[in-house]
């Protein structure tokens, strides 16, 4: 050590530096104090002068002797003189150096009691670092290669399995220890670190005799020494089960990042500040983000979330999960923009992370991407309230908005308007020309009547040909002029259907919504009222209610369907239609199967479809008189032709929802068919899906006991109310009629295929067969048949024809 290099001043130890005469040239103030001389006193005293005499041959004979030989002496007990002849035994260490012109001698002395202070601390930090998990130790390198271990506390018996003093001799017996494949990064550590001189750091595998496989963690800073040797002070200390911990949390970790790799849906995991820690790919795929550029953002800078339709900033989940410490979803209607811009309908929910201690130390969150469920169920909202041909309004949503108005024009004050429409002549284009014709007429007149009224009032479709419109705060006379308007672009459409034209108009009634009635139902009553006088002047005309309308039209109107209706029924003027129904896929029946269908007569020869006179026959409640009719009428014909009834399989027979809810007419059918001894299995009663739900326990009651007759019951219109599905399970039908609205453009209308193909398996799951009305064209019928419907009926199939014409049929 060259101590010329330090300020040695203060140092614990008397440092001097003698020449080639001996002669102190350096010395410090320790050395100073210790033989009570001045720094000053001693420089140019020969060395001789500070030995006692007893210890000066000794010196000379000894010391000088192992300097000239070795270059060194170390823990040499001699007795220094100082001033007035004191004596100071002291240990004494000492390097020979080669100087330009010389040598010098370099000297250490320490007090004997200092010594042994030294000594006895020294003891007690052995005893201490003998406490302290591991070994601590110097490692020596010498500039020739060898090595060894200086100092090695007892710890290292549990490392490496070796005393300190088997490692003091030689470090091999250590490097003997590890693990082969670790040898080379160790001694290439120890290179950089002594090259560098820069921390010794490693984690290595060491194989042991006894314990076997062990990991080690070593640690140690090293220092540089004069004759090229690197010195390092350390410890290093047995890791092994830690590494086992990271190697179950590394593998548990592993099982969860391809988990969270290989589900469909998105997750981002965050920290307890909000900052994003994890995407898996999905996540990547929706926010545009890459996990290596997200980590650490800000988790509103990845999933950036807006209201859909006001545009608004979402609530973020993350801080809403922080804040209730519980699991959270998003909002409705959330829209999730990302990087590059795209957006995407998402729906999510997002869980806090828990560590001991109950501390939220992050959270997870879970999201997909739902734009396509979205849009379809945004289709089947808009469906549930407009009507599926034209796009207005339907009647659900007439009558909803209807209450509205009418209540608020008794809470405000402010008047409102209803009009009811009633297209004249659509008949006529309608049964010569098809439904197809009569659709594209219905679409015209919609497109007219949306452009001719104002943006704010409301214009439905109620069914058939009849429209409605609520003119919001509107005064009668603003809204006769409306309803003029209308009346007169109506007029004008001169629709052509092939070389045919033809001409339509409108008579309309309307009334003032002013808080003169009692209910809604009064208001639209009234108005269908002034629409029938509406026609009763002459069509294409505009009637504006007056207070006694509604007592004379009602009059009017029920003499009229009172007396035309039973007597059609009185003279026989119904006529019994058939149409088929055929058997789709591998299913067979043996036999024709087919539905009644009713037409009337007028005296001047004039038939009549049901559409005309059928909802007036429900509305004044003729409905049962008419389904008596029918009934009577095919019991007749089936006895008629009771030779042939093995050719039939099912004859399906409508009948109107106020006979589904008479029990008089219960009584009725249970008679005819003991008296008639008719072959119930043979039967199947059609009721319509809103006479099933809208009275449901007269309705089970009523189909129980045609079961226990063996007859069948087939749900008509299934599926054009939205409550179809929670009561289907309820009711014991047999066959399922998929609502003909759906079929006949299910070919170019997705939703439309996808509501069939639901109730279609609903159905199934149910146990119920399905029949798919208005199958107009191959391509519908492909399509069921790929779907798996059982059933099928329209103009494609067979159109019409009188009953007696069945046996004429080619069987299916």
């Amino acid at each position: 050590m060259d101590i010329s290099r330090f300020n040695f001043q203060n140092a614990p130890c008397g440092l001097f530096i003698v020449n080639s005469n001996l002669e102190l040239v350096v010395a410090n103030q320790t050395l100073a104090t210790m033989l009570d001389f001045s720094v000053e006193e001693l420089n140019g005293k020969r060395l001789d002068a500070l030995l006692t005499s007893a210890y000066r041959l000794v010196f000379h004979m000894q010391v000088m002797t192992l300097l000239h030989v070795h270059g060194h002496v170390e823990e040499i007990a001699i007795v220094l003189t100082g001033a007035n002849g004191k004596t100071l035994p002291v240990i004494f260490n000492a390097v020979r150096r080669e100087i330009e012109g010389g040598a010098v001698i370099e000297c250490v002395v320490i007090r004997m009691n200092e010594r042994q202070s030294l000594e006895d601390e020294l003891f007690r930090v052995k005893k201490a670092t003998e406490q302290v998990p591991g070994a601590i130790y110097q490692f020596l390198l010498c500039a020739d290669g060898s090595s060894r271990f200086p100092y090695a506390s007892e710890g290292v018996r549990d490392v490496y399995e070796l005393s300190p003093l088997q490692l003091q001799k030689d470090a091999n017996l250590a490097f003997k220890r590890l693990h082969p494949d670790d040898l080379e990064s160790i001694n290439l550590g120890i290179t950089e670190s002594a090259k560098n001189l820069t921390v010794w750091h490693q984690e290595y595998r060491v194989i042991l005799p006894k314990k076997g496989l062990r990991w080690l963690e070593g640690n140690a800073t090293p220092e540089s020494r004069s004759d090229g040797s690197t010195l390092w002070h350390g410890y290093i200390k047995d890791i092994t089960e830690r590494k086992a911990l990271e190697l179950t949390l590394s593998n548990e970790f592993e099982r969860t990042r391809v988990t969270l790799n290989s589900i469909g849906d998105a997750v981002i995991t965050t920290n307890e500040r909000e900052e994003v820690e994890y995407l898996n790919p999905i996540a990547e795929q929706l926010t545009g983000w890459k996990l290596v550029d997200a980590i650490g953002l800000p988790v509103t800078t990845v999933f950036n979330i807006v209201n859909q339709h006001t545009r608004l900033t979402a609530k973020n989940p993350i801080a809403h999960c922080l804040e209730e410490r519980a699991i959270v979803g998003l909002a409705r209607d959330t829209v999730l923009i990302s990087k590059d811009g795209n957006e995407y309908a998402v729906e999510d929910s997002a869980a806090p992370i828990f560590s001991t201690g109950d501390v939220i130390t992050g959270v997870v969150m879970v999201f997909r991407d739902v734009t396509g469920q979205r849009i379809l169920r945004q289709e089947v909202e808009r469906r549930a309230s407009h009507d599926h041909l034209t796009g207005l309004a339907n009647r659900a949503e007439f009558d909803r908005v209807l209450l509205e108005m009418f209540e608020s024009s008794i809470s405000t004050g402010v008047s409102h308007a209803l009009c009811c429409i009633d297209l004249d002549q659509f008949k006529i284009v309608n049964d010569s020309c098809g439904h197809s014709a009569g659709d594209a007429l219905l679409k015209e007149v919609s497109a007219l009547l949306v452009k001719t009224v104002r943006s704010k009032d409301v214009v439905a479709r109620l069914g058939g040909d009849e429209f409605a419109i609520l003119l919001e705060g509107c005064d009668l006379k603003a809204a006769h002029r409306i309803s003029q308007q209308v009346c007169d672009k109506v007029a004008q459409i001169r629709f052509q259907h092939g070389s045919n034209f033809f001409r339509v108009g409108a008579s309309i009634g309307v009334v003032p919504l002013d808080g003169r009635w009692e209910s809604a139902q009064d208001a639209q009553q009234a108005a269908d009222g002034a629409c029938f006088a509406a026609k009763d002047e002459g069509r294409g005309r505009v009637h504006i209610y007056v207070d006694l309308d509604k007592t004379v039209m009602e009059q009017r109107d029920q003499m009229q369907w009172a007396t035309r209706l039973p007597q059609a029924i009185d003279e026989n003027r119904f006529e019994l239609f058939a149409q088929p129904i055929m058997p789709l896929g591998e299913f067979v029946e043996n036999g024709l199967h087919f539905e009644v269908l009713l037409r009337m007569r007028e005296t001047d020869g004039t038939l009549i479809p049901p559409g005309v006179f059928i909802p007036s026959a429900e509305r004044f409640g003729l409905a049962p008189q008419v389904d008596r009719w029918v009934v009577n009428s095919v019991f007749e014909w089936l006895k008629m032709h009771a030779d042939a009834l093995d050719n039939i399989h099912t004859i399906a027979i409508n009948l109107s929802g106020k006979s589904v809810g008479d029990r008089n007419f219960h009584q009725f059918l249970v008679e005819a068919l003991d008296r008639d001894q008719i072959p119930a299995h043979k039967i199947s009663f059609e009721i319509t899906e809103t006479a099933a739900i809208g009275n449901m326990g007269i309705a089970t009651e009523f189909i129980a006991m045609l079961h226990e007759r063996s007859a069948r019951i087939s749900l008509d219109d299934f599926g054009s109310g939205m409550s179809s599905m929670a009561y289907l399970k309820h009711l014991r039908v047999d066959y399922l009629k998929i609502d003909g609205q759906f079929v006949k453009d299910m070919a170019n209308d997705a939703v439309d295929c996808a509501m069939v193909r639901s109730i279609n398996e609903i159905a199934h799951l149910t146990g119920k067969f399905t029949i798919a009305e208005f199958v107009e064209n191959e391509n519908i019928l492909k399509l069921l048949e790929d779907i798996g419907v059982d059933f099928a009926q329209g103009y494609y199939i067979g159109k019409p024809k009188p009953i007696n014409e069945i046996f004429s049929w080619r069987h299916f």
